[in-house]
């Protein structure tokens, strides 16, 4: 059977625009995910000890054996889902529409969890090196919440980039605090953490289960990575599986022996259980190792926080596709091109939830678990009814079917283990599917959502829009009929700018031009709709009355980039004009810092032969 059949002036829309955007390989992913998962290493060790004691490392290392099949499972989700969701797209191939948006639901838990825990446990680390944090970590929480909520909205165009250098960071301080720790422990020690680490054998039954269950913390983030896959390179499933690969090996050096140590070789009752991090490098190494800690945890952790900011958009929009939540949602801001809604939505109710808790670390680690242990579930069960259905029931399926039973075995405890956390779960993700539900037929004539695949994304480049916007690479094969040799970049319409080059198309002769709008998106803010925005198909349409009004064909065309100026510099390079005109810059300071300076990257990136006019 052929596959849609596709307009041959549209065969670049969405599809060369989202492989514009996907810029993140192996290493990038392997940091973002690692600034969400990696975090767990600071905080879970004091509330597995506050739970089952010094055997909290083999609950932790039980736990990594089981972690390490079900990564193998979320890089396949990451691979086979390229516009994102995780959980609501597998589950939603799997079981249909309703149950994709129960796993967004139990997800959407998880990441407001995420972002928490992960800003309260930031100031407890720097409160461990500055005394004046003590007892305003949840005012400075909920502060920092707030400004992670501006910065999102105004969009931070290296947001991956400072990843992976924070999660390196983090991770090599990890590293040095290991060996600093393995060089100071004596016999007695060593055998006090060999110990520690098989100690779930000599516990009974239920409570290894319990412990089995919480440890489960230690590998929250998990999920990020299929969270990201609109964003990776290609090929997707090369790039997961390598991303994927790191995440595992970073997470299995460090976990099980920093929790030993931190719960073996210092005593927690008499340190501060909410930076045990921070006590165990005091003690091997002094302030110097204390600092190297705290000042990477924090930022870490901070990381962490705007990644699940992050991963709630990418969950809203999953969920908006299959009209669960209100399309609304994702409206884009016109200054900004961030989505404002689902960035206030994911700010909010985490700042909730840290005033309902007091800000209490142990407390917030029990609430996580239930939507963490739920969207772990129903994303290994739906993987599996996928593999079923495709006949896909090799050793590889049985062991994913066993990784799904150990999972649910670990929810179903945690269910009756902690009472308080299933009912504040159970009743969110209630409250919330009933919500989609409800929206969901209340909306006439609706169709369910689509599943993500790569022949979904193509029957969206096939969809009409507007007639006369070009693609790059449509205005590229109209070269040889119109030939502009000069482009205008617009962001509005600017009736100085549009004077200053009919003017110069005038001196030269010249009855063309190339009409250029790029929608700029910030960071890892992909949308799902990569087509042009509101104010792009005005602004071209205006623009192209103008020049029609004046005798000059424009090429109007639209391009959409996390950088405008690498855009207007590429699209300048692809069609060999002489001449590229811009509008001095109207951003503020904020934007310049978050979002760099357009006409600086565009003078830096245009091909030697091209003039650059900056009209006043």
């Amino acid at each position: 059977m052929s596959g849609p059949q596709k307009n041959p002036a549209q065969t670049d829309r969405p599809h060369g625009a989202s492989a514009h955007l996907r810029t993140l390989g192996p290493l990038l992913c392997w940091a973002i995910v690692y600034a969400d998962i990696g975090t767990s290493i600071y905080y879970v060790p004091g509330i597995l000890y506050h739970g089952v004691g010094p055997s909290a490392p083999s609950f932790v290392l039980a736990t990594g054996l089981v972690f390490v099949l079900l990564a193998e499972k979320y890089t396949e989700i990451a691979a086979r889902y390229p516009s994102g969701g995780g959980v609501v797209s597998v589950a939603t191939e799997a079981f249909g529409p309703r149950t994709g948006a129960l796993g967004g639901m139990l997800i959407l838990v998880d990441y407001f969890l995420t972002a928490a825990i992960s800003a309260v446990s930031g100031f407890a680390y720097l409160a461990t090196l500055v005394p004046a944090v003590g007892g305003l970590e949840l005012p400075l929480s909920v502060a920092g919440l707030l400004l992670l909520g501006l910065l999102n909205w105004v969009g931070i165009r290296e947001s991956a980039s400072a990843s992976a250098l924070v999660g390196t960071a983090a991770f090599v301080s990890l590293l040095v605090l290991l060996a600093a720790t393995m060089v100071r422990l004596h016999v007695p020690e060593w055998e006090r953490v060999a110990s520690s680490l098989f100690a779930a054998s000599r516990i009974p039954v239920g409570d290894a289960a319990v412990g089995f269950a919480a440890a489960w913390l230690a590998f929250s983030g998990l999920e990020s990575l299929s969270q990201i896959s609109p964003a990776m390179v290609d090929p997707r499933r090369y790039t997961a599986r390598r991303a994927m690969a790191l995440v595992v090996v970073a997470m299995l050096a460090t976990a099980p022996l920093l929790t030993a140590f931190a719960t073996n070789v210092i005593d927690p009752s008499h340190a501060n259980p909410d930076a045990l991090q921070s006590e165990l490098g005091y003690a091997m190494g002094g302030t110097w190792l204390r600092v190297l800690v705290v000042v990477t945890a924090s930022a870490l952790l901070l990381f962490a926080a705007n990644t699940a900011i992050v991963g709630a958009y990418h969950v809203f929009g999953a969920l908006a596709d299959g009209h669960f939540l209100p399309a609304a949602l994702l409206g884009r801001s016109p200054r900004f091109g961030t989505p404002t809604l689902a960035i206030v939505a994911a700010v909010v109710v985490p700042i909730a939830v840290l005033l309902a808790t007091g800000g209490r670390i142990d407390a917030l680690g029990h609430l996580y678990a239930f939507g963490l242990l739920g969207a772990f579930t129903l994303s290994s069960l739906s993987l599996d009814r996928v593999r079923m259905s495709e006949s896909r029931t090799g050793l590889g399926f049985f062991l994913g079917l066993a990784t799904t039973l150990l999972v649910l075995l670990a929810w179903a405890t945690n269910l009756v283990s902690k009472p308080y956390a299933t009912a504040f779960g159970g009743t969110f993700t209630l409250v919330m599917w009933s919500y989609g539900l409800v929206h969901r037929t209340g909306l006439p004539g609706r169709r369910a959502v689509a599943v993500p695949t790569e022949e979904a994304e193509d029957i969206a480049a096939a969809r009409p829009s507007a007639a006369r916007i070009l693609t790059l690479a449509e205005a590229h094969e109209l070269e040889a009929a119109f030939s502009p040799k000069t482009l205008v970049a617009l962001r509005g319409t600017n009736e100085r700018l549009l004077e200053e080059v009919a003017a110069h198309l005038g001196g030269r002769k010249e009855w063309s031009v190339a009409a250029l709008y790029v929608d700029e998106v910030p960071g890892l803010f992909v949308p799902r709709d990569t087509e042009p925005s509101h104010d792009a198909r005005k602004t071209l349409e205006e623009a192209t009355a103008w020049f029609d009004a004046r005798g000059v064909t424009a090429l109007p065309i639209w391009r959409i980039a996390q950088d405008a100026g690498e855009a207007i510099a590429h699209a300048a390079a692809r069609l060999e004009v002489e001449a590229v005109f811009v509008g001095t810059s109207q951003r503020g300071t904020l934007w310049r810092m978050l979002r760099g300076n357009v006409i600086g990257r565009l003078i830096a990136r245009a091909p030697t032969r091209t003039r650059i006019v900056i009209v006043g």
